[in-house]
């Protein structure tokens, strides 16, 4: 019996790939503007332990697929995994997003390549064969001045032995894209998001190692426009961020989410370049 789990594809990692192809690695699937497949950080696996899983995405120049927030316009990617009996897929870790323009509109999304990163594990109802048979049915939306739906089906196979045996190659850019994900702020770092009406209003701490503050606010659904400027300025020792809200926003929105990018890095970890925000909505 399959075990089917639908994901949706939130939040841009870019990663710069070699021109060595790993021995795992799916068959690669060409679709207009992208390629498709799907890779995984084992060579071999001993059908016991989990292991992780990612969709490998590269596009051409000049276009994007979207994040799972993509803004104004565009539609996230998705994936319904199609596992052995035993085998479940845990949540999806995807990187953080770009802003992408589909014609004149900014939006948010991905060039090049990423990952999209997910955990397998396997249960004791998984009955090992010779090997692990994966597929994935995926579904993107790939823009740049015009736009390409696209559906495919991606597969893995894994060989299984006595004992697993980690693929050097992918585990190393695995953990390359965990690193790189957004985090909370650090303790002590307070900000607040204020309910203006047809604008929002961000304010964080100044970051004094930088004249220039640099910074964007991605936000989750679609409450902020994504084409609109987010001017920023110093007041009162703070960073105020001003945002519009979009028109298809329900106005009664309690929180503000997103991850809060900044170009130079934060103070407190210069190679850290988003932090996630979950933030009560107050009224100004």
């Amino acid at each position: 019996m399959r075990k089917i789990l639908s994901l949706s594809l939130p939040l841009a990692f870019l990663c710069s790939f070699g021109p060595t192809v790993p021995a795992i690695e799916g068959v690669v699937v060409t679709h207009g503007p992208t390629r498709h497949s799907l890779t995984a950080d084992l060579e071999v696996s001993d059908g016991k332990k989990s292991f992780w899983l990612a969709w490998r995405v590269r596009r051409d120049e000049g276009w994007h697929t979207y994040w799972l927030h993509p803004g104004d316009v565009g539609l996230p990617p998705s994936v319904e995994w199609i596992l052995p009996e035993g085998l479940s897929a845990g949540p999806l870790l995807f990187p953080p997003p770009k802003r992408v323009m589909m014609g004149a509109v900014r939006a948010h999304g991905h060039h090049d390549e990423t990952l999209f990163l997910s955990r397998i594990s396997i249960g004791d109802s998984f009955k090992a064969e010779d090997e692990i048979r994966i597929r994935a049915k995926i579904a993107w939306l790939a823009c740049s001045k015009t736009c390409l739906p696209g559906y495919s089906e991606v597969r893995l196979s894994i060989p299984v032995r006595g004992d697993s045996v980690v693929d050097p190659f992918w585990s190393a850019r695995f953990e390359e894209f965990r690193s790189d994900l957004p985090v909370p702020p650090p303790p002590g770092w307070a900000a607040e998001a204020y309910d203006e009406g047809s604008r929002l209003r961000l304010v964080v701490p100044v970051e004094r190692s930088a004249s220039a503050p640099g910074i964007y606010f991605f936000c989750e659904g679609r409450t902020v426009r994504s084409d609109a400027l987010q001017p920023v300025k110093e007041k009162n020792g703070k960073w105020e961020l001003r945002m519009v809200r979009a028109d298809w926003s329900p106005g009664n929105e309690t929180r503000l989410r997103g991850l809060l990018y900044r170009q130079q890095g934060w103070a407190n970890d210069a190679g850290r370049r988003f932090y996630e925000l979950d933030l009560p909505l107050r009224k100004p």
